[in-house]
């Protein structure tokens, strides 16, 4: 993607980005078996090497999941969750209280790739749905590390391919 985007392309993501949250979270909800509220989604097109920038605790713990996306399309999907909402969303799908969870806990990373995959496949089959696309996901893999350094060392590969990032921002 070398070019800007219209008006009308961005509302166009925008509505892909509320439809894949809507069943981001009606999923998560399910799972979960609790009210799980979203963000309108914000869609962006940024230069990659920006996009690090956008991040407010560039060099605090992360939780960062990557899929890759290939087929029709190709690109990457992360999710980024600090260390307590990882606690808490692990806590909410195995039935344990937050306070007790190890974040090395094999069960626990199992548990947030799972409900990476899940969220992610909601975002991509409203995106397959709208454009009749054909698109996969990978496996997820699961870094922890100050998110900075995890996106930096990602988007450094990622800028051999492309120079700009779409970014499709939810809060769950």
């Amino acid at each position: 993607m070398n070019k800007r985007l219209s008006l009308f392309q961005l509302d166009v993501l925008r509505e892909v980005g509320t439809i894949g949250a809507g069943r981001a979270a009606t999923a998560l909800s399910e799972l979960i078996a609790k009210k799980v509220e979203i963000t309108v989604p914000e869609v962006s097109l940024i230069p990659i090497e920006n996009v690090s920038n956008l991040l407010e605790e560039r060099d605090k713990l992360f939780f960062v999941i990557d899929m890759e996306i290939s087929g029709d399309v190709s690109g990457r999907i992360f999710l980024l969750f600090s260390p307590d909402d990882a606690r808490i969303l692990a806590g909410s799908l195995l039935g344990k209280p937050k306070e007790g969870l190890d974040l090395r806990d094999e069960l626990l990373q199992s548990s947030l790739k799972e409900s990476a995959n899940i969220l992610s496949g909601s975002y991509v089959s409203a995106l397959a749905d709208m454009t009749n696309l054909n698109i996969l996901i990978s496996s997820p893999s699961l870094a922890i590390d100050m998110v900075g350094a995890i996106l930096d060392f990602i988007f450094i590969q990622i800028a051999q391919y492309s120079e700009d990032a779409l970014i499709i921002k939810t809060n769950l």
